[in-house]
């Protein structure tokens, strides 16, 4: 039986790489980067990730997959239940574990009560009842006319 190859994160770019900083320095705004460039820059940031967050051995190898798949560490990869599109900075750990989280919760629930667990995990509440103190504005009644 073989033994796995041990994962290094410097080849997940070329052993030759060097970056441009000629062309880069001569036009900042325009330099367009190429794969190796985002490769490096993928294999740093997961190096350095690896170092700072917590995380399981499992973990680790989903991480290291999103990356040689051409990911950020840092980047969110998207919810399988909810929309993370608001100002909160999610990378792929944090919505793999609320993903995880979710799916064991909801685990034997039938679709209206996920609704509900989801609405709840999110902040959401239902519309209140219709006590509001601003009148009603139908189109069809009849103007408000001051004399």
């Amino acid at each position: 039986m073989a033994k796995n190859k041990v994962f290094n994160v410097h080849d997940l770019y070329p052993a030759d790489y060097c970056f441009d900083y000629g062309s880069f320095d001569a036009d900042p705004e325009g330099y367009v980067f190429t794969q190796d460039d985002i490769a490096y820059f993928n294999a740093m940031e997961l190096e350095r990730y690896e170092q700072e967050v917590p995380m399981s051995s499992y973990e680790r190898r989903l991480l290291r997959q999103w990356v040689m798949s051409g990911h950020n560490p840092r980047e969110n990869p998207g919810s399988r239940y909810l929309c993370l599109s608001g100002s909160e900075p999610y990378d792929f750990l944090d919505v793999y574990r609320m993903d995880r989280e979710i799916r064991r919760d909801t685990k034997g629930m039938n679709k209206s009560e996920k609704e509900a667990y989801l609405k709840k995990y999110m902040g959401w509440e239902d519309a209140p009842e219709d006590n509001s103190p601003w009148p009603d504005c139908d189109p069809d009644r009849e103007p408000f006319v001051i004399n």
